[in-house]
């Protein structure tokens, strides 16, 4: 997973502007099930695409969760939290 990560940085394939917000990633989550949907992401993060959706989504499962999040911000894919 960190190494196609890393790979799609490299490649220029997976980026986020460096002004991108930090998300509220808690308030995002419409139905509160504990993990982000592409559509939940795309309300607070529109500038997140499909393919860096589907390299967060490391089990592919169309979700997003905490371990996912937490390995996108620390390779740069998502921003940071809110505190």
């Amino acid at each position: 997973m960190t190494l196609t990560l890393t790979r799609l940085i490299a490649a220029g394939l997976v980026t986020l502007p460096v002004a991108a917000f930090a998300a509220d990633y808690m308030a995002a989550d419409a139905n509160q099930d504990g993990m982000l949907s592409y559509e939940e992401v795309q309300a607070i993060l529109p500038e997140v695409t499909t393919d860096t959706f589907m390299a967060v989504d490391a089990d592919g499962d169309g979700l997003i969760n905490a371990d996912e999040l937490a390995v996108a911000q620390t390779e740069g894919l998502m921003p940071e939290a809110d505190s």
